[in-house]
């Protein structure tokens, strides 16, 4: 597994897509955490007999950054952190809505909200977890001298917090807006251990590879480059599951793909995910491994930048959407692995508007430029208007195991109508910079959701375009979708939302400012020893204390 997940820009390692020193138990336990490690880095099992004390090995192709809440922008790191590290102030649950966790019941009000918060969470090393803990997490996290990746996801509409008492704080919103509960899927992080490092430091701190958490595992050791280590607290509340069913977690680091699904395979390692599409296969065939398929929260896209000549008029971005097969991108790229996108809206969502994509129809499509006054007038092939050739680059992730193909896809069916679409497979870095900074014509790209609130403001609000790094590379500004953004993102009432985020979806359906390909389904391959394993569009390892070994007879 190698996933990037921040609020700008997004990408998972099956994909590669747009878009990779606080010792809490004692030495006895560590030497036999690390002979479990090294029984498994040379292709052996740690766990084949599944026993009760068998270390569960979760392959991953790339190092992370840090295990700081305040600072993850890497979907590996958020889903070690929020499901096993830390325990956010809500969660949720399995139909996705919010659910309570730190904190144990709320009153909720259009211009505030109160949480009540457990009295038995203890961080890891036995200090109580305490409304101070929240209120600091929230506060260096708003700090104008710390970009918090937090803040940017979470907090845009909460303006201040308090403590009430031990276990009471209470949040007042800038404006009363939609799912408000959403704004705290956030764990603290501890204030009595944080406190004295400066905001400026903070991305330096031990604490980042050395957290102490509050969550179900504790973190014991961090190998760099080979792997982390975990270790199940068993002091974890029962309220809220008690102490994991498996006793240790390994993160193992094992950056060639092809040797990660051999692990798998082998028994070395008991979870790969994301699976490449082309991988099922294998994984399907096998007979210890089964395979884990589900909706995720990433939709793939071609971004046009809207101040290139050749993309400036609505009428051609639908042209060029109409002329993409993407169906036959789903069936053949994808293998069957996700649906075709109309918008930025999931179409397994409760807000869903449930459009249809725009069709799939060349004919229609020249015939659009045609009108627009895309012809071919030196007879070379390709479109031209006013001197302007319609030829583009497209930019897409070298290192991605589909985009290639797709973009092949992409520039075959465009073609066909007299467009010249040439990929330009770039280093991910490459291909970020020139997307932030609009030096592109065009991008195959993709965009993880950070939660379940709906709220494309970041990617299509006016707003933004003139915002440096913003995530509105397509220069996409249409007062009339902007009030349908901004009404859907602050009407409380579900239905009337509903209403307003599918005229928003017919809007930005006729704009066309990205093409929405598809819906990717999140694969991943997991042993058949383990047991009670659910994964969902949360994260493959939202229930992984839940997870037990599977009884051998």
């Amino acid at each position: 597994m190698n996933r990037t997940h921040s609020t700008t820009d997004r990408s998972r390692r099956a994909r590669a897509l747009a878009d990779g020193v606080r010792t809490l138990i004692g030495a006895a336990l560590l030497s036999g955490l690390a002979l479990v490690a090294a029984c498994s880095s040379d292709g052996g099992s740690s766990s084949a007999s599944g026993s009760a004390d068998a270390a569960l090995v979760l392959g991953y192709t790339s190092e992370l950054q840090g295990l700081n809440p305040l600072l993850s922008t890497d979907q590996n790191a958020n889903e070690l952190i929020y499901y096993l590290l830390f325990t956010p102030i809500v969660t949720y649950d399995s139909t996705f809505a919010p659910a309570p966790a730190l904190a144990e019941s709320w009153t909720l009000s259009d211009t505030a909200v109160t949480f009540e918060l457990r009295d038995d969470l203890s961080w890891h090393d036995g200090t109580p977890v305490t409304a101070r803990d929240v209120v600091f997490t929230f506060d260096r996290a708003k700090n104008p001298d710390f970009a918090s990746p937090l803040n940017a996801a979470y907090l845009a509409n909460v303006a201040t917090a308090e403590a009430l008492g031990d276990h009471e704080v209470r949040f007042t919103f800038t404006a009363p807006h939609s799912e408000p509960l959403q704004d705290f899927f956030w764990p603290p992080i501890p204030a009595h251990l944080l406190a004295a490092v400066p905001a400026t430091n903070m991305a330096q701190a031990p604490f980042n590879r050395a957290p102490v958490g509050n969550g179900p595992y504790r973190f014991v050791r961090w190998d760099a480059n080979q792997q982390l280590v975990f270790t199940a607290n068993p002091d974890y509340p029962a309220g809220l599951g008690g102490p994991p069913g498996i006793s240790d977690v390994v993160y193992r680091i094992i950056p060639d793909q092809t040797t990660l699904l051999a692990e798998l395979l082998s028994q070395g390692i008991e979870v790969d995910g994301p699976l490449a599409p082309a991988q099922v296969a294998r994984v399907e065939s096998a007979t210890d491994v089964k395979l884990e398929s589900f909706p995720w929260r990433q939709f793939s896209y071609i971004g046009w930048n809207t101040r290139r000549p050749q993309f400036a008029d609505p009428a051609v971005r639908r042209a060029l959407t109409m002329a993409i097969d993407r169906a036959a991108i789903v069936r053949t790229v994808l293998e069957g692995h996700g649906t075709v996108a109309s918008g930025p809206i999931p179409p397994w969502h409760r807000l869903s508007p449930h459009l249809e994509p725009l069709p799939h129809d060349p004919a229609a499509a020249a015939a659009v430029l045609d009108a627009a006054g895309w012809r071919d007038t030196d007879e070379d092939g390709v479109r031209d208007h006013d001197g302007v050739e319609l030829s583009f680059d497209l930019l897409t992730n070298q290192r991605s195991p589909i985009y290639g193909d797709v973009a092949k896809i992409v520039q075959s069916n465009l073609r066909e109508i007299g467009v010249d679409a040439q990929p330009r497979l770039l280093e991910w870095q490459s291909v970020l910079a020139r997307h932030r900074s609009r030096d592109f014509d065009a991008v195959l790209t993709n965009w993880v959701l950070d939660n379940f609130r709906v709220d494309p403001r970041a990617l299509f609000h006016g707003s933004q375009v003139a915002v440096e790094g913003s995530a509105n590379r397509s220069s996409y500004a249409n007062p009339v979708a902007d009030s349908l953004m901004d009404l859907g993102a602050r009407t409380t009432d579900e239905a009337r939302a509903a209403e307003t985020w599918a005229e928003f979806a017919r809007v930005l359906q006729h704009d066309q400012p990205v093409t929405f390909l598809f819906w990717q389904e999140e694969l991943a391959g997991v042993s058949r020893r383990l047991a009670d394993v659910r994964m969902d569009a949360r994260g493959e390892l939202v229930t992984l204390p839940r997870w037990r070994w599977r009884e051998t007879k």
